[in-house]
């Protein structure tokens, strides 16, 4: 059996960055800290590493109201993890849970109200929507962290319950409906008609006449859309022609092909909400996984040894 090390270090994705969920941190998607355990079935890895981790990164971006109730959160979770007595942690837990849903209450009116402030890209300058989603992805990272903090404390008391939870994958729902309704709005991609406007408007044309590669990375988040489409060649077929000459004075056929040319606060609008999505599809595919059962929770020192050496060892891949 492979050590954990070697579990870890063997996660990277082709395109080298969405397989990694936190930004510079070296962290594997969510589900995958779910592994095949020494016993021939599949556990849980602990991962309160990542947590910690996150909450470093994420806590310097909070705004002070929503600062104090995230680490409120993070700081009972960190304290009542250290029981390993079952009849002290129950109460904890209970206390974590409703600490946390106060916090995701929060999160929700917050999110809701400020994505408001996004506006179509002819009605407003980019770099105020741009602001928008930065903003929102502080929220959505809260969020998603205290999400965490839920589940580590779950698993760790009964991870069986999972089975039975509905709570959690109505979150992360949420979140998904959220900012995929957003993203689809940056990108101009029209879920009613379940395509892009004929004019070459949305800026996933644009990426992919300049970097064909990434552009699944969006496109596999769009919902009903033909993966086997190339964006390139649905411009080109629906381009205007006309007869012209070549260099040898021959007929032939020019076809024009136009896509627009966004702002880099467009593109990075994406990109934002691109990486977001792929992380809460990650955190749902974990609860999933959780709920279908078969898993064990596996709370070792070198699994959390080998995690906290990756975490804290950003250059290590």
């Amino acid at each position: 059996m492979p050590k954990k090390t070697q579990l870890f270090l063997g996660v990277r994705r082709n395109n080298g960055q969405i397989g990694y969920l936190s930004e510079s941190l070296t962290i594997p998607e969510f589900f995958e800290l779910i592994r095949p355990s020494r016993e021939g079935g599949l556990g849980l890895i602990d991962f309160s590493p990542v947590i910690e981790a996150l909450h470093a990164k994420h806590a310097k971006l909070a705004e002070q109201s929503i600062l104090e109730k995230y680490n409120a959160v993070f700081n009972y979770w960190q304290e009542s993890k250290s029981y390993s007595n079952i009849q002290i942690k129950l109460p904890k837990f209970e206390s974590l849970s409703l600490l946390a849903n106060e916090l995701i209450t929060s999160l929700h009116f917050i999110i809701d109200e400020s994505k408001t402030a996004y506006s179509h890209r002819r009605t407003s300058e980019p770099g105020k929507n741009l602001a928008t989603v930065k903003s929102l992805e502080n929220y959505c990272n809260i969020y998603i962290d205290a999400l965490l903090c839920f589940i580590h404390s779950k698993a760790s008391l009964e991870i069986e319950s999972f089975q039975n939870d509905v709570t959690l994958g109505g979150y992360c729902d949420y979140l998904h409906s959220v900012f995929s309704e957003l993203f689809n709005r940056v990108v101009e991609y029209s879920t009613f008609e379940n395509r892009f406007m004929l004019d070459g408007s949305s800026l996933l044309y644009y990426i992919a006449f300049k970097d064909n590669e990434a552009i699944k990375d969006y496109t596999k988040l769009l919902p009903s859309f033909d993966m086997n489409q190339d964006l390139r060649l649905h411009l080109l077929t629906n381009s205007c022609s006309e007869q012209s000459y070549n260099w040898h004075n021959e007929p032939a056929t020019k076809i024009e092909v136009e896509y627009r040319n966004p702002d880099y606060q467009e593109l990075e609008a994406a990109r934002i909400l691109r990486d977001l999505l792929c992380k809460i599809k990650s955190l749902s595919d974990l609860i999933k996984l959780l709920k279908k059962g078969g898993v064990d929770w596996e709370p070792s020192q070198d699994s959390v040894d080998a995690l906290k050496q990756l975490v804290s060892n950003q250059n290590a891949l």
